[in-house]
């Protein structure tokens, strides 16, 4: 990758995207699903859900 096109993580960037997401609120789901031979034997759904309190 050319340098110019290389962009360096910032603590800076980090903080104002957690404070966005905060600010507005976010929701985050998934499915974890553990099988053995095609059949499940363990399901996981999992939703978190992020906010700020004002």
């Amino acid at each position: 990758m050319p340098e110019e096109y290389a962009v360096a993580p910032s603590a800076e960037g980090l903080v104002d995207l957690l404070d966005r997401v905060l600010e507005h609120g976010a929701v985050i789901t998934g499915d974890v699903i553990i099988s053995l031979a095609g059949i499940d034997l363990i399901r996981l759904n999992l939703r978190l859900l992020l906010g700020g309190i004002t």
